[in-house]
């Protein structure tokens, strides 16, 4: 969604985004690595990553490039093999949350597709 599309949609979260800043929810903007990647864009990606390197001789570049993405393949193949799971762990845990407070509760059909959920000693 664009921004224009959110200002003719919603105006008061068109004017909530604003007033917090872009830094708060784009990761173009944000100084940090969020979900540790910069960018979805692997060109934009790598780019950052040779920054420095592209200073060097062909050859040397070459070589580099080639050793950062052997790094990068082993580091994944390490810890992809450390995973006991079928999911990354931190989407584990959040699995875990969820059914923590899932066993709290208690779900009736009311209608095909209307349910009420309730928590144990809540209405």
């Amino acid at each position: 969604m664009h921004m224009e599309e959110l200002r003719n949609m919603h105006l008061n979260a068109y004017d909530y985004v604003i007033d917090i800043g872009p830094h708060k929810w784009s990761r173009v903007h944000c100084p940090n690595r969020r979900y540790k990647v910069m960018t979805t864009n692997a060109a934009e990606c790598i780019n950052s990553c040779l920054k420095f390197a592209r200073q060097l001789p062909m050859l040397t570049l070459a070589e580099f490039i080639g050793n950062m993405l052997q790094r990068w393949f082993h580091d994944r193949h390490i810890a992809a093999q450390s995973m006991c799971h079928q999911l990354t762990d931190t989407a584990h845990l959040v699995i875990l949350k969820h059914m923590e407070k899932c066993n709290l509760m208690i779900v009736n059909p009311v209608d095909w597709n209307i349910f009420s959920v309730k928590r144990y000693g809540k209405q």
